[in-house]
């Protein structure tokens, strides 16, 4: 294992970023930390494009390192990966080749992380052209020691954030390969490392991170490869991420069943919705396999406590697929549900301060939330 001869290692996964890696390396160039406490190791994807850009950076950069890739992966995991076995520092700070950091993000990261926290997660900054969300920044509030439930830790699984290197080491984190996860590879790898770390912390009083849309829509990890078009890559991501929720060292069986509820409600509701991710499916029989193991996995991993956790949005489809709705069902399933004028039906109710809708799904009489619904009709 390597020593740690730097406070942080910045590590940049690249691949033909031409001018776009300029913004990142400048804003490494104005770090408050000192050149000495810091290293840049730049994992080139085999490039079909000169590293003379980068080259030019070693005259800016007192401690910066190319490493070039025997072939392309096509994806960030793997280059990110051989940059964090490579790495020397006590931190490890993910960053992408088109993005960019404030000036004192290294060391007000290094400094606020002190000698517990293993995570370190930094607000990003908001605009048209920038990625990323908002929670759970909206506070601007620092905390220390943030609670992965209450405070919202799930809503950033994006990978630019700082590490603690004997931590990644320790419990073997990393990214995995793409040929088993190749869609949402930064939201397993989080998952991992969060539910192992001592303390996760959040600095949320002013923008860290820069994550840059860029004007040609290029940027890493915009393949078309990364597409949900086959069920296991679906189906991979969210058992994977159930299975690191219940062989984590740190959450109970109770914090885990919320855990899955938030994780399957967003991952239902993101990049496309479950239904249009069904939809995009190559042929019927396939997207019949989806949401076969989709139940599968509700069925098995999920109880009904946890399911009734699941934030409204996405609530009525996990029903509908924990039932046996095929897809056209489940189409037919949403009409009904989704009518403006549901309020006016006999079936709703009012139970515990909820709005719930009494539906039949395959003869089984189930309890639907739907305030949700209501937020889009006033």
């Amino acid at each position: 294992m390597n020593q740690d001869e730097y406070k942080v290692s910045v590590i940049i996964a690249h691949y033909n970023a031409g001018d776009y890696v300029r913004k990142a390396l400048d804003s490494l160039v104005r770090q408050t930390m000192n050149q000495d406490d810091f290293e840049v190791v730049i994992v080139d994807d085999k490039s079909t494009k000169s590293l003379d850009i980068i080259q030019e950076y070693k005259r800016k950069i007192k401690n910066i390192r190319i490493m070039i890739e025997e072939k392309n992966h096509g994806y960030p995991s793997i280059p990110r990966n051989h940059g964090i076995d490579n790495a020397r520092g006590t931190f490890v700070m993910l960053m992408d080749q088109d993005d960019n950091l404030a000036h004192d993000t290294l060391m007000t990261f290094y400094k606020f992380a002190g000698n517990d926290s293993d995570v370190i997660i930094g607000k990003y900054a908001e605009g048209k052209m920038f990625n990323g969300t908002q929670v759970p920044f909206t506070k601007r509030t620092n905390i220390k020691d943030a609670n992965i439930i209450t405070d919202h830790i799930l809503s950033t699984l994006a990978p630019h954030k700082m590490y603690r290197r004997s931590m990644l080491n320790e419990y073997n984190v990393r990214f995995y390969d793409s040929d088993y996860i190749p869609v949402e590879e930064d939201q397993v790898f989080n998952m991992k490392a969060y539910s192992v770390s001592r303390k996760i912390s959040v600095l949320a009083d002013k923008d860290y991170y820069y994550w840059n849309q860029r004007e040609d829509f290029g940027n890493l990890g915009k393949s078309t490869t990364y597409q949900y078009d086959e069920p296991w890559k679906y189906l991979n991501i969210l058992s994977e991420v159930f299975t690191i929720i219940e062989q984590s060292p740190k959450w109970d069986t109770l914090q885990q069943g919320k855990l899955k509820a938030m994780y399957i409600g967003r991952l239902f509701n993101s990049y496309g919705t479950v239904l249009e991710i069904i939809k995009r499916q190559k042929s019927s029989e396939q997207q019949e396999k989806l949401i076969s193991g989709l139940r599968d996995i509700i069925n098995t991993r999920m109880d009904s406590q946890s399911i009734e956790e699941v934030r409204q949005e996405s609530q009525w489809i996990v029903l509908g697929i924990k039932y046996r709705l095929n897809y056209e069902e489940l189409l037919h399933f949403k009409t009904e549900l989704f009518s403006t004028n549901f309020l006016l039906r006999d079936n709703i109710k009012f139970v515990n301060s909820k709005t719930v809708r009494e539906m039949t799904i395959k003869g089984r009489l189930s309890v639907i939330p739907v305030d949700f619904l209501k937020k889009n009709l006033f």
